[in-house]
């Protein structure tokens, strides 16, 4: 049940058996209730006088009076005032009497009437019920009972205001920790997307979006690791631009970033969701394959060759050296970029003046006789094509 939909007493988990443990606490009893509801007629009869009376005092104290604030609000309070002590005087104290003194703690919070505001009012209201007891009873005895019956009702209704306030104090507290958690989370949330942000800045090339150097040097950490721990080969594509500082000082600086934005375009394109593409610097790239031998990687880097042969106005062709470790002896990270760097000087030095757009591939599957052949193959049908 939403909270709206509850009343006070609801809320604040009073419970008919509560009520009952609350009255014996203020010893008020059977004859007390008697006694409040025979003197009824006679209070309601003074009502008048009693409530201008409470109020002359209440607005002579400047506090008090700027917390009233006008004309309006008094009336409206004086209306308040005449229906609670008729309730008062009423001899039922029960579950709806008690919903109603909470609404009034509510009220006096809202308007910001303070607990010694509060007490200050009720003693003043207990001196003038008292007077009221004092003009019609006809013994002491009599006034005594009458007065204790006041006392013990309005300490029974102020501890009612009181757990309001604090319901209210503590709600607001309750509210505010919740309202600082949830900045708190905001905070953490936004701090961690920068820190995301900014991390995914330092570890991506910026003209091309791929992984830079450093992102390299960490997935390559992690990648060997996991391929020691599950055997599984780890392969290297190691790529090199041909003649990218001749293009760079004959074409112009533009037409080399478009070049280096285009190879990571056919790089990622190539290669499988799980691979790593990067960048190490100037002209020269590289693809690290998990879980791929040189097999595999031989396969990506045919479709790497296929794509830049269809990108016609490429200027320059690459050469692709491959590497791969596992599955059962593994080197490491320094010794595998060592070979396939290796591997790309051979296939550039098959390439030397290769024509544009060619894409050299050192084969790890065949011969140096073979490759080369393959590559002489290859040369004379692009040289068909173009």
């Amino acid at each position: 049940m939403r909270i709206v939909e509850q009343t006070l007493a609801e809320q604040m988990k009073f419970s008919d058996r509560e009520i009952e443990k609350r009255k014996q606490l203020f010893d008020l009893k059977g004859e007390d209730v008697a006694i409040l509801l025979s003197c009824k007629t006679a209070v309601t009869e003074r009502l008048d006088w009693a409530i201008d009376e409470f109020y002359a005092r209440q607005v002579d104290d400047p506090e008090i009076a700027l917390i009233i604030g006008d004309a309006e609000t008094l009336s409206r309070l004086k209306g308040a005032m005449r229906n609670y002590i008729v309730e008062l005087f009423g001899g039922v104290y029960d579950n709806d009497y008690v919903n109603s003194r909470l609404r009034v703690g509510k009220v006096h919070w809202r308007i910001g009437v303070t607990p010694k505001f509060f007490l200050s009012a009720l003693r003043r209201l207990n001196v003038v019920l008292c007077a009221i007891m004092d003009e019609i009873s006809e013994s002491p005895i009599e006034l005594h009972a009458r007065k204790e019956a006041i006392q013990k009702i309005l300490f029974f209704d102020s501890q009612l205001v009181f757990d309001t306030y604090i319901n209210a104090l503590s709600t607001e507290v309750s509210a505010a920790q919740e309202e600082t958690a949830a900045y708190a989370r905001g905070l953490e949330e936004e701090v961690a997307l920068r820190t995301h942000q900014m991390k995914e800045l330092t570890l991506t090339d910026e003209l091309t979006g791929v992984n830079n150097k450093r992102a390299f040097g960490e997935h390559a950490k992690r990648e060997m690791s996991g391929a020691q721990r599950a055997n599984r080969p780890l392969s290297l594509l190691y790529i090199d631009i041909n003649d990218f500082k001749l293009l760079n000082d004959t074409l112009g600086h533009q037409v080399g970033d478009d070049l280096l934005v285009k190879v990571a375009r056919h790089l990622a394109g190539a290669s499988r969701e799980s691979d790593i593409v990067c960048r190490l610097g100037g002209d020269e790239f590289c693809v690290l394959m998990p879980d791929a031998p040189a097999s595999a990687a031989l396969d990506i880097a045919e479709r790497f060759a296929e794509l830049m042969y269809e990108e016609a106005s490429s200027p320059c062709g690459a050469s692709v050296g491959i590497a791969t470790t596992g599955p059962t002896q593994f080197c490491t990270i320094e010794e595998l970029v060592t070979q396939a760097d290796q591997s790309m000087y051979k296939a550039k030095q098959r390439n030397k003046g290769g024509k544009p757009g060619l894409v050299c591939i050192d084969n790890p599957l065949l011969s140096s006789s073979d490759q080369d052949g393959a590559l002489q193959q290859e040369q004379n049908l692009h040289s068909q094509a173009g």
